[in-house]
């Protein structure tokens, strides 16, 4: 393995910004990450440098999104597309409501990158930002195989100004959600939703420390195919199996573990694929990803009563269906 690295200044907990440039032959360093993450978690200085940390500026931060009088319950990190304005408004008038629950402190916020030759979006943008204050942006194309970019600039974003948050859900923007059994959830992952057939519980939960959460998949193998969208060269990924992996679409993080991922993803190389990339940074922070089956990584058809204890499904890429079956579904009690 060869690294060849310019950095202007040792890494501190400010979450300075630092080059690298790397020979990708492995996952990332031969190192035991735990020493280094408590170091690093201290803002102490460490001899093993990370490889991959998100050095692109932010056009916008909003910042105030993550400030709170006290803490904030549950934090949505919608990974959308510059242009997909419907699709944001959607969200924010059905699952994204950060009003839903009155004695829950819920926020939405918005990451996307940039397209340079559009301008045009850009503009229309900016008059997003100023009337919504809830997207992230950051001075990187937006495209399918940069994901995973987006996806290092929602955990360094996370991580350096989200203290208070107690819950993350990273989500894709073509995902119906409920924040109803999203909070269930949360009360009591391994017991969803069976506990719920013998009491009823209030939106208030108790907090898990350690929680990586979402539809995993164990011993899946890289695809050969030449011709497929996820085809992988041997010369890109020469091992035979991936490590256990979180669908990319939607997953939940308690603040701890957002830390821990957060850490291993600076010392893991770069991978195009983000589902694969955090899995790989999970396994190096020593972070088992916990399954649950009501996170659809497919589109769950449909059905009023089928919907009862979803928490995500993909496949709402039309706005207006979208707000029709969370509105259904909250009024069934279900959202």
């Amino acid at each position: 393995m060869m690294y060849l690295t310019r950095r202007s200044k040792m890494y501190r907990r400010k979450c300075s910004v630092s080059w690298a440039w790397i020979y990708y032959t492995h996952w990332g360093t031969f190192h035991t990450l735990q020493p280094l993450i408590a170091q690093l978690k201290a803002g102490e200085d460490v001899a093993v440098k990370p490889v991959n940390e998100f050095y692109y500026s932010y056009t916008y931060l909003n910042v105030e999104k993550c400030e709170a009088k006290d803490s904030i319950r549950l934090m949505y990190v919608v990974k959308s597309a510059l242009q997909n304005f419907d699709k944001r408004m959607g969200i924010r008038n059905s699952w994204g409501f950060e009003s839903r629950f009155s004695d829950v402190e819920i926020r939405t916020v918005f990451l996307v990158g940039m397209k340079p030759d559009e301008p045009h979006l850009q503009k229309l943008l900016a008059k997003e930002v100023e009337e919504h204050k809830d997207i992230i942006q950051a001075n990187f194309s937006d495209s399918y195989y940069n994901n995973t970019l987006k996806t290092m600039m929602g955990l360094h974003w996370t991580y350096c100004y989200c203290q208070k948050v107690k819950y993350f859900l990273f989500v894709d923007d073509d995902y119906y959600v409920s924040t109803r059994n999203m909070l269930r959830f949360l009360r009591d992952p391994a017991n969803y939703p069976n506990y719920l057939e013998n009491y009823v519980v209030s939106a208030v939960n108790e907090y898990k420390e350690y929680l990586y959460a979402g539809y995993v998949f164990e011993n899946a193998h890289p695809i050969r195919w030449v011709f497929s969208k996820w085809y992988v060269s041997l010369d890109e990924y020469p091992y035979s199996e991936w490590p256990p992996y979180v669908t990319a679409g939607a997953y939940v993080l308690s603040r701890k573990s957002l830390e821990d991922l957060y850490f291993g993803s600076i010392y893991t190389n770069k991978f195009r694929f983000d589902d694969i990339f955090l899995g790989m940074a999970a396994k190096y922070a020593s972070i088992k990803p916990f399954h649950h089956k009501e996170f659809y990584f497919y589109r769950k058809l449909y059905d009023k009563e089928g919907y009862k204890w979803v928490i995500a499904s993909h496949g709402f890429d039309d706005p207006k269906e979208l707000q029709e079956v969370w509105s259904e579904q909250r009024s069934a009690g279900n959202a």
